[in-house]
């Protein structure tokens, strides 16, 4: 997976870059009336001599973005048709259901928030699009 990102800072053998996430109608926001940006801060290894201003080519292994993607999104999936089930054979009233399915998202945004907390993502430059010239390197 490959995005473009904007080097806002270097320190050291770092630079955080900041990358503007695409919004739903790809970019085209004249047909939507605009949209807001979303803008992501990540660190990431100096191995290019990066300097403040830079826009560069970012890239993050997509096995692993689908990965995290199938978990989050699947393990939700399935905790919430779990508690569902298991609220209405328990109690067997609907309500019970809905609560079940709750609680049991609840519990499911935890453990993603607990498992994703230590699978940061590992961003690699492999590309300087363009160069502004400007050597600002903050020490």
């Amino acid at each position: 997976m490959e995005q473009t990102g904007y080097v806002v800072s270097v320190s050291g053998g770092a630079a955080r870059v900041r990358v503007d996430r695409e919004s739903a109608c790809g970019g085209n926001c004249v047909s939507c009336k605009g949209c807001p940006s979303n803008a992501v801060i990540v660190d990431v290894a100096n191995n290019l001599d990066l300097r403040r201003g830079d826009v560069v080519t970012l890239y993050e292994d997509t096995k692993k973005v689908l990965g995290y993607a199938a978990i989050g999104y699947g393990l939700m999936a399935v905790l919430l048709v779990a508690g569902a089930v298991l609220g209405f054979m328990i109690f067997r009233r609907d309500f019970m259901a809905l609560v079940g399915a709750a609680v049991a998202l609840l519990v499911g945004f935890l453990t993603v928030k607990l498992f994703f907390r230590n699978a940061g993502a590992e961003f690699k430059v492999t590309e300087i699009k363009s160069r502004t010239g400007a050597d600002t390197t903050e020490n």
